[in-house]
């Protein structure tokens, strides 16, 4: 199948994480496995998906997805898009909402990548899915292996998404894209 390009228009960024730990899949930021990954309270100047230095380490501290954690999130866009690049999830399926059907795919991405198919996204699975990222004509990439996903990051770090026909930075706290209200509806 060939490799198609994709301008998504509408994606990615925030999550109101709580400090609830996975089932030992994705450690936290401190490399302690079981330690809950600090969610954007506790640390109020990271309300954007952000990165810095070499790309394969931008998303290793973004919170974390899960049924049982809050589910409605540009956070959970970005991840949904990601098991859409790579053919896990349907495009009508970024929705913003982390839900059964995100979680089953996220298991099966999960258990493809080599990781523990907990459901939960985390440090982990960030962090496998940032190894994909790549710069090309002056955007960061997601290479998917079905669709590539263009993205920007501003020189403060913040990643912006194309969403109605402007850059957006990329929220972990709350929903703020276009897709997110759409299907709020």
């Amino acid at each position: 199948m060939p490799r198609h390009t994709v301008r998504v228009l509408v994606l990615l960024a925030a999550l109101a994480a709580t400090g609830c730990a996975s089932d030992g899949g994705d450690a936290s930021s401190d490399g302690k496995a079981g330690t809950p990954s600090p969610g954007p309270t506790a640390d109020v100047g990271h309300l954007h998906v952000r990165g810095g230095g070499a790309l394969a380490d931008d998303w290793d501290d973004e919170g974390l997805l899960g049924e049982n954690l809050p589910v409605r999130s540009d956070l959970a866009a970005l991840w949904q898009t990601v098991l859409w690049a790579d053919g896990y999830l349907d495009k009508s399926r970024i929705d913003c909402h982390y839900s059964r059907a995100t979680r089953r795919a996220t298991r099966a991405w999960q258990s493809n990548h080599a990781l523990p198919a907990d459901g939960i996204v985390g440090q982990q699975s960030f962090g496998k899915a940032a190894r994909r990222l790549v710069r090309r004509d002056g955007l960061v990439v997601f290479e998917g292996k079905r669709h590539d996903v263009p993205l920007r990051r501003a020189e403060d770090g913040r990643y912006l998404v194309e969403d109605a026909g402007r850059y957006k930075p990329l929220r972990r706290d709350t929903t703020t894209l276009t897709v997110c209200a759409r299907a709020a509806r």
